[in-house]
């Protein structure tokens, strides 16, 4: 019966499911090394779907006018890491501020909640200054364990501090409340089951809501609507979006160009806590990589991206998961392959 449970898997699509995103997906995804592309456009309609369950988002179609990298780095490692203490996470990124090219540093943490201590900034315009943005208390980003009807409301204070002075200061009121959940399809096919999030924002006597929708591995899609108040199900006024697929391990691309697609064997196997999986595309093509346990349920998604013809290496940490066998399944094109991995610990 497992192998013709294993067999239908491969075969057919993930149905309907309600998910619960805890304290340890969000740690998956910002474990040291990952990384994801954030995707933006302008826009002036949206379809938000419907409240409640059984929603299909179809994001296939989503644009990308402007684009940045986002790394998950060791808070230990960066610059700016006594600035914001307290803080268990942080990212890296380059973008801009004021219109100008910047490096942004984001401090969180992850106890109960996923939390926003504030950024750091340092820009090509300002050089030698550092630019350091506060949230007092820490912003609430998500209220963990998370499923449909989870809610928080929050008052905090944000201070912009300019070279260790403080230019501003901004007190922001969010109400957040889960209302629906489903599964959303995203550029390159891949499909999620993700949960919805409305958040209502009020600062400086200004009123502003964004809807987000969040799968376990991160992968999201974000829509800042154009009205105050918009409905809750359907087509809205909106201002922009912004997407991105599921955070990802460090892919190295190894070599040049393969005769064929392939998936080796992964190494070492057994493994304890971590393994390599090497794997051959011989055209540009839409990877996927992802490993299930032996029950069927997608545990990881290490690679989600279009790559380039030739050979890459990817790691997979079994650090947060039970010994056992798990199965590495490689999709490109018309290929697919599996292998089996055991992780004992």
């Amino acid at each position: 019966m497992k192998t013709l449970f294993l067999f239908a898997l491969f075969l057919t699509s993930s149905a309907f499911a309600q998910i619960t995103i805890t304290s340890t997906d969000v740690s998956n995804v910002f474990a040291v090394g990952n990384s994801a592309t954030i995707h933006s456009t302008d826009i002036t309609s949206f379809d938000i779907g419907s409240a409640g369950g059984g929603n299909n988002w179809d994001f296939s179609g989503l644009q990308s006018t402007e684009t940045f990298s986002l790394l998950s780095v060791d808070v230990a490692t960066t610059p700016y890491a006594s600035e914001f203490p307290g803080a268990n996470l942080a990212t890296y990124s380059q973008g801009e501020y004021g219109g100008y090219p910047a490096e942004i540093w984001s401090y969180l943490s992850i106890n109960g909640s996923l939390s926003n201590l504030g950024q750091a900034v340092t820009s090509d315009s300002l050089p030698g200054v550092l630019v350091a943005i506060k949230d007092v208390p820490s912003s609430i980003e998500l209220q963990l364990p998370m499923s449909l009807n989870t809610s928080w409301s929050q008052s905090y204070t944000e201070t912009v501090y300019f070279g260790g002075v403080p230019i501003s200061q901004t007190s922001i009121s969010i109400n957040v409340v889960v209302d629906a959940w489903g599964t959303m399809t995203m550029p390159g096919g891949a499909g999620f089951d993700a949960l919805r999030i409305r958040e209502t924002s009020m600062e400086s006597g200004n009123t502003s809501v964004q809807y987000s929708f969040l799968a376990k591995n991160g992968a999201n899609v974000t829509v800042s609507a154009t009205d105050p108040n918009p409905p809750s199900s359907g087509v809205i006024n909106a201002d922009w979006y912004d997407w991105n697929l599921s955070f990802t391990t460090d892919v190295k691309q190894i070599s040049g160009l393969p005769q064929d697609f392939n998936i080796s064997q992964n190494y070492p196997n057994p493994f304890n806590p971590t393994t390599n999986i090497e794997y051959s595309i011989p055209e540009a093509s839409f990877v996927q990589l992802k490993v299930f346990d032996i029950l069927g349920n997608e545990v990881v998604t290490l690679v989600n991206e279009e790559q380039s013809a030739g050979s890459y290496r990817v790691d997979f940490s079994g650090v947060d998961f039970a010994s056992g066998l798990y199965i590495a399944k490689l999709q490109a094109e018309n290929y697919t392959k599996t292998i089996k991995m055991s992780l004992l610990k």
